[in-house]
C-alpha cells in the first residue's frame, strides 16, 4: 500500500492491530457507494489509535481508487477565525480532491491559502467544475463574510460528489474542538459553541457521509447528542485483542531494537490493560533503566512513566485531569475522583458520593460537578444518570493517586510499588495456568527472533545459515530484504490469510515466505499443504516471482512431511540456532 496521506504514527509498519475496525469501516466505505452508509462518531481518548486507523482508513481508500474519494481534515486545537478555518478547510478538500483524481501526492502539500493557485491547478488536471465553488469562496473571503464561505466550505464535499455522481468519504479528526477553538472575530473572543450544529443537514447526506472522531469521549458525544441528535452512529475503540497486542509488542520491540524476554511478552500485555497507548510510551520511555529482559526492568518503566514528571503516561492523564479540574473549579473534585477511583468496579450513586465525602451542594448542583468530570473522562457515566464509576483502569487510578492522593488523605507512594508487584504476580500466575509455557506467545516470539536474523544477521553469515537450512536451491545466498514483516491479506480480501514472515527481496534474488511454528509437535502434511496455499495468494497479491519457501518447526516434521517439502522445492530447519538473540 502506498501511502499517500502522510500517516502520523511514522514507520508505517507501526500501525498494529485495529483488524477487527478495519474490516468493520472498510465495509462501511463500501456501502457509501449505494448510499447506505450513516455518519459515524468514533470515541476513544488520545494516543489509543484512532488517528492511525483514521489516516490509514484513509490511504486504503485512496488506494483502492473505487469511486469514493477520501477527505481527512483535523481540527486543531489553537484558536482561529472562521473565515481563515474556512478557508483551509475549503482548500485542503480541493488539493485532496485533486491529487486524487490525479494520483499526483504533490498536491498534498500545496498551501492552503491561495485560491488562485487552487483555480490554476484545476484548470490544468481538466477539474474545471469545482472553479465556481472555488470563485464563489474567494468572493465571500474577500468580502470577509466567514459565515458565507463556512457554508461553501462544509458542503463542498457533498455538493461536489452530488455533481459528479461520485461519493465522497469525509474524515474530520477532533471534531469537538470545532465548538471551542473557532471564533466569529478575527481577534478570536467572540467563540462559537455551536458550531458543530451547522452540520445537522450536512451529516445526513448519504453521498458524502462524515466518519469523525474525538480523543475527548464525552465531550463529544455531548456536543454530537445535543447539537446532531440522530445524525451519528457511535462507534468506541477498545482495547486490543490478546494476540494483536502480542503483536504489537514484538512489532515495537523490532522496530525501537528494544529486546523483550518471552516471559516479558504476556506480562507486559496484562499490565499496559492491552492498551496500544500504554504499550508504545513504555518503550518510547525516557526512563534511562528501561530493560523489558526481566520483570524488575518491566515494573520500574512502569513505575516511572506513571509516577516521574517526565512520564509519557502521566502526562497524558494529566492533560484530562488538569482540563476537568479547570471547568469545574471546585475543591471537591479531585475527592470525588479519587472515590470513585477507589471504588472503580461498582457503580456509585450521587447520594452516596454526596453522604461518604460530606459535600454540602444540592444535588443539582452536584450533577454539574459530576457532568463535568465525565465529559473530561476522568470518570464515566453508570447504567442510569443517577449512578456513576471511576474510570475502569489501574494505570489512570495510579496516576492520579501518585499526584493528588497526598493532599487528600495519607499516602505513601510506596504503595503504588507494591501494588504494580502483585499485580504482576498476579497475572504471572495466571499465566501459568492459563497458558502453560507462555503456549501462545511462543510462535510470535520465534517470529520475532527469525527476523530479527534476518535483518541483522543472515546476509552477513550466508554460509552458517544455509548449512542450518535444507533444501535451499543451489544458487540461493540470503541477502539484505528490503522489507521483513509478518505479513496479513487485505481486509475484505477472500481467502483470508495470515504468513508468519514474508522478506522481500529485490527483483533478481530470492524473496522468503516462512512458516514458523515453536512448539513440541511435529509438522505435518497437511500444514504443509495449507502453507503453500498461502504462499501462493501471498505471491499472486504482492506480485512476487522469485521465492523461497521455508518451514521453521521446532519440534520436527514427520518423514512424510519431508517427503512432501522436498518434493514441492521447500526448504525446512529445526535447528535452534534460528531462535538464538545474537
Amino acid at each position: 500500500m502506498n501511502i499517500w496521506l502522510k500517516e502520523r504514527i511514522g514507520n508505517p509498519e507501526l500501525f498494529t492491530g485495529r483488524k477487527k475496525e478495519l474490516s468493520y469501516f472498510l465495509n462501511w466505505i463500501d456501502r457509501i457507494k449505494p448510499e447506505l452508509s450513516q455518519s459515524t462518531a468514533i470515541l476513544s481518548r488520545r494516543k489509543t489509535g484512532k488517528t492511525a486507523l483514521l489516516q490509514r482508513l484513509y490511504n486504503l481508500t485512496f488506494q483502492k481508487n473505487d469511486s469514493i474519494i477520501p477527505f481527512y481534515y483535523e481540527i486543531k486545537e489553537t484558536d482561529k477565525w472562521l473565515l481563515d478555518f474556512s478557508r483551509d478547510f475549503l482548500l485542503t478538500f480541493v488539493y485532496q480532491y485533486i491529487a486524487f483524481k490525479t494520483r499526483k501526492q504533490e498536491y498534498f502539500h500545496y498551501s492552503k491559502s491561495n485560491y488562485s493557485r487552487a483555480l490554476k491547478s484545476l484548470k490544468k488536471e481538466n477539474l474545471n467544475y469545482l472553479s465556481h465553488l472555488v470563485e464563489d469562496a474567494e468572493l465571500a473571503d474577500r468580502q470577509e463574510n466567514p459565515d458565507a464561505l463556512w457554508d461553501i466550505a462544509r458542503d463542498m464535499p457533498r455538493i461536489t460528489a452530488e455533481h459528479t455522481d461520485e461519493r465522497v468519504l469525509q474524515i474530520i479528526d477532533e471534531f469537538q474542538f470545532l465548538n471551542r477553538y473557532i471564533f466569529r472575530d478575527k481577534s478570536c473572543k467572540d467563540r462559537i459553541a455551536n458550531l458543530a450544529g451547522s452540520y445537522l443537514g450536512t451529516a445526513e447526506y448519504k453521498n458524502a457521509p462524515m466518519l469523525v472522531a474525538g480523543s475527548w469521549v464525552g465531550w463529544l458525544a455531548r456536543d454530537i447528542l445535543k447539537m446532531l441528535p440522530g445524525r451519528f452512529l457511535f462507534h468506541y475503540l477498545e482495547k486490543l485483542p490478546e494476540h494483536e497486542t502480542v503483536e504489537m509488542i514484538l512489532k515495537y520491540s523490532y522496530l525501537e531494537d528494544t529486546p523483550v524476554a518471552e516471559n516479558i511478552v504476556p506480562l507486559m500485555a496484562g499490565l499496559t490493560e492491552e492498551n496500544p497507548f500504554y504499550i508504545g510510551s513504555l518503550f518510547r520511555s525516557k526512563f534511562q533503566g528501561k530493560d523489558f529482559t526481566n520483570k524488575k526492568g518491566l515494573l520500574e518503566t512502569l513505575e516511572f512513566e506513571t509516577l516521574h514528571r517526565e512520564g509519557g503516561i502521566k502526562g497524558t492523564w494529566m492533560e484530562y485531569v488538569s482540563y476537568a479540574l479547570k471547568e469545574s473549579n471546585d475543591v471537591h473534585a479531585k475527592k470525588i475522583v479519587l472515590y470513585l477511583s477507589k471504588h472503580r468496579k461498582r457503580e456509585v450513586t450521587r447520594d452516596e458520593i454526596r453522604e461518604k465525602l460530606n459535600l454540602e451542594m444540592t444535588d443539582s448542583e452536584l450533577e454539574k460537578k459530576l457532568k463535568i468530570l465525565i465529559n473530561a473522562d476522568i470518570i464515566e457515566q453508570g447504567s442510569s444518570n443517577f449512578d456513576y464509576r471511576g474510570v475502569r483502569d489501574n494505570i489512570f487510578d495510579k496516576v492520579f493517586r501518585g499526584v493528588y492522593q497526598k493532599e487528600i488523605e495519607n499516602f505513601d507512594p510506596k504503595e503504588i510499588t507494591n501494588e504494580y508487584k502483585a499485580r504482576s504476580e498476579k497475572l504471572l500466575k495466571q499465566i501459568r495456568q492459563l497458558r502453560g509455557e507462555y503456549g501462545r506467545y511462543k510462535g510470535a516470539f520465534a517470529e520475532f527472533l527469525i527476523i530479527h536474523l534476518l535483518r541483522h544477521e543472515v546476509y552477513k553469515n550466508n554460509e552458517f545459515f544455509k548449512s542450518t537450512t535444507q533444501n535451499l536451491p543451489d544458487v540461493f545466498e540470503f541477502t539484505e530484504y528490503e522489507r521483513i514483516w509478518s505479513y496479513t491479506s487485505p481486509p475484505l480480501y477472500e481467502p483470508e490469510f495470515q504468513i508468519d514472515i514474508f522478506a522481500r527481496a529485490k527483483e533478481d534474488e530470492y524473496s522468503l515466505i516462512w512458516e514458523v511454528k515453536n512448539r513440541k509437535a511435529k509438522f505435518a502434511v497437511k500444514e504443509a499443504e495449507e502453507f503453500v496455499q498461502k504462499a501462493d495468494e501471498l505471491m499472486k497479491l504482492e506480485s512476487v516471482k522469485k521465492a523461497v519457501l521455508i518451514v521453521f518447526s521446532a519440534g520436527g516434521f514427520f518423514k512424510n512431511t519431508l517427503e512432501y517439502l522436498e518434493k514441492h522445492d521447500i526448504a525446512w530447519t529445526d535447528n535452534k540456532k534460528w531462535l538464538e538473540r545474537k
